[in-house]
């Protein structure tokens, strides 16, 4: 079985996939394959081509090795759908065929593969996986979470959080909610009873 794992900001999806593994389950997270494959030639300059030299880091010129500031690339296409919409048709081809290798070998040893995608909804990953799940928490978590580990203003959380697909817009696509509300010790209840009810 192959799981996808979303969430949204400060919901604490990265926990449950840490929690996931410390169980022995392995986790493919999407945000690394995203940054290796945005170090792939082919990939840096296609994006260039696109967004132009200003979203190069600026020890290319002189290293002579080209490589992306994600922040400035980030920047570029921010608010802009059709950017997005660009560099979406870039890099997701890329990745999701990484994905499915590293599934396809993960599956020749474990039953379960779990996958951890941010946007899983929002890029229209669904077809994937044979299940989804959402690691949710309200408006008011997610907040104070951010604001303790990022070091963000309130504003720009908010900001964030208003620009991704909303949290009960989520509920209403996932297959099974892990509540994360709470504390470590009442998320880890939660992750056994997902498991006891998967079997898994």
């Amino acid at each position: 079985m192959v799981i996808g794992l979303t969430g949204g900001i400060g919901t604490g999806k990265s926990t449950v996939s840490r929690k996931l593994r410390e169980k022995g389950y392995p986790v493919i997270d999407l945000d690394i394959i995203s940054r290796e494959v945005i170090t792939y030639p082919e990939v840096i300059d296609e994006l260039v081509r696109n967004f132009g030299n200003e979203i190069l880091e600026e020890q290319n010129e002189i290293s002579g090795k080209k490589s992306i500031s994600r922040n400035k690339l980030r920047q570029t296409v921010f608010k802009d759908e059709k950017k997005v919409a660009v560099l979406n048709s870039i890099m997701h081809p890329p990745i999701i065929e990484e994905m499915r290798r590293q599934i396809k070998e993960l599956r020749k040893d474990y039953k379960t593969v779990f996958v951890e995608v941010q946007l899983l909804f929002e890029v229209k990953l669904e077809k994937e996986f044979d299940m989804t799940v959402l690691v949710y928490a309200d408006r008011k978590t997610q907040i104070e979470r951010v604001l303790k580990r990022d070091g963000r203003s309130e504003g720009e959380v908010q900001e964030i959080i208003n620009a991704q697909m909303s949290m009960d817009e989520k509920r209403k696509l996932s297959n099974y909610i892990i509540e994360n509300n709470g504390n470590s010790e009442m998320l880890d209840l939660e992750i056994e009873k997902f498991i006891k009810k998967l079997g898994i």
